[in-house]
């Protein structure tokens, strides 16, 4: 295994061209709003957010993927997978690019009273009503630069097409030059700390097998929600079979919908299995190889 660093602009052109993808055992987004904007704080303040994860991939996938949620679904051949690092990389990917349906990330300009930074992550919860989304302040340059917030998908490194943020600050500033001038600035300073964030990773090399890659990613993964008992075995299940647990859940609960009423499907599944092996349905039969 090869320790690496990686800046978040590298990290994004990976996402961005499909070049990583993650197993699809994975389980699924589960950071809240205030541990992603804790997330961008540690950026703003050139703080480590621990290293991630990675398989390289060469020719066939040993797992089957899908993509990091809110990035592009096709592109280049996939040379990664990310086993571990998901909810830091969703959530820099998601709120750097306004990909919250129900929720918007600024930069609060001013300092901390906690921790008397100049400037810090915020968030305001959207909602829809009658075809706009409110509130309407969070979309309105000039409401939002009187409230001192910048919106953080300005910040966003290497920029995929024209860069929005002169044109929005020329709206906050309601076209005052010098205003603009000092707007642009203050969110490229900003930028620049994004730009040159390194997230460090650990490699494993595409000659690993898939069991050892599946043991290092249970005994490795290291994120601020730790894998559940459920998740584990839906890491086992698909690499043994190839079928996702995720969607034999889903199929159980419809065509049983009134299992729901006694319990989680999964918890029924996963008990099921341990009987059918003549194994007690507790967690080290469900953790069993």
């Amino acid at each position: 295994m090869e320790a690496r660093n990686r800046t978040l602009p590298e990290w994004f052109s990976r996402l961005r061209s499909h070049q990583i993808a993650l197993p699809r055992f994975q389980r699924f987004e589960a950071w809240t709003a205030n541990q992603v904007t804790s997330l961008l704080n540690t950026v703003l303040q050139g703080l480590p957010c621990g290293a991630v994860l990675t398989l390289e991939v060469s020719g066939q996938e040993p797992f089957i993927s899908r993509p990091i949620s809110g990035a592009p679904v096709e592109g280049e051949q996939i040379i990664e997978h990310l086993l571990d690092g998901q909810q830091r990389l969703t959530a820099l990917w998601r709120a750097l690019s306004d990909g919250y349906p129900d929720r918007t990330f600024f930069i609060k300009l001013g300092p901390d009273e906690e921790t008397g930074e100049p400037y810090f992550a915020v968030s305001q919860a959207r909602w829809e009503k009658e075809g706009n989304s409110y509130p309407l302040w969070a979309d309105d340059p000039s409401q939002l630069w009187e409230r001192s917030l910048i919106p953080v998908s300005l910040l966003r490194p290497a920029q995929e097409a024209a860069d929005p943020l002169t044109d929005w600050a020329k709206a906050a500033a309601n076209g005052d030059a010098d205003t603009t001038l000092n707007i642009v600035q203050i969110a490229n300073n900003l930028r620049a700390a994004f730009a040159a964030y390194n997230i460090p990773f650990l490699a494993l090399p595409n000659t690993t097998d898939k069991e050892t890659a599946l043991n290092v990613f249970i005994r490795m993964n290291t994120s601020a929600t730790p894998l559940t008992d459920y998740d584990i075995v839906v890491a086992q299940v698909e690499a043994a079979t190839e079928m996702s647990m995720h969607d034999l859940v889903d199929l159980l609960t419809e065509k049983s919908p009134n299992l729901l009423a006694y319990g989680n499907p999964a918890d029924f599944m996963m008990a099921t299995g341990a009987l059918l092996q003549d194994q007690t349905p507790t967690k080290s039969s469900f953790l069993s190889p």
